[in-house]
């Protein structure tokens, strides 16, 4: 029985971690959220844009942020995690995602808007809410 997780998240800006022995992973998947423990069965699926936490193995300290869409694969005790974007809490400007939700609610009211534009505004509104939320 194992104790730990290698962990391997990364997006196409940044390598977050590889490699890395956890004891506990949280994040959103497209079937809600899940909490991973050492010895979860094997599982394939996608993420949902929302806030993830993992315990470090090494000193039992969270690394937590905001991931958003992407896929996660829990295989042979080792999870690979890749997202579209990923923030961690401390690099989170909250201003930044005050303007992003004007904004996206700014374009959601335009009555003009395509079935596509809608849904990209409800996304970037979306992440613009679980960024401000993951800092608080």
């Amino acid at each position: 029985m194992s104790k730990t997780i290698l962990v391997t998240v990364l997006s196409p800006e940044r390598r977050l971690l590889e490699n890395v022995e956890i004891t506990r992973a949280h994040f959103n998947t497209s079937e809600g959220e899940i909490e991973v423990l050492p010895d979860h069965i094997q599982m394939v699926g996608t993420l949902e844009t929302g806030m993830f936490e993992f315990t470090l193995a090494k000193d039992q300290t969270l690394t937590s942020g905001v991931f958003s869409s992407g896929f996660f694969r829990l295989s042979g005790g080792h999870l690979t995690v890749t997202a579209e974007t990923i923030e961690l809490k401390g690099e989170i400007s909250v201003d930044r995602a005050r303007q992003a939700q004007q904004k996206a609610l700014k374009m959601l009211s335009e009555a003009s808007l395509t079935a596509s534009d809608f849904r990209k505004y409800e996304l970037k509104l979306q992440r613009a809410l679980i960024r401000q939320s993951a800092v608080n």
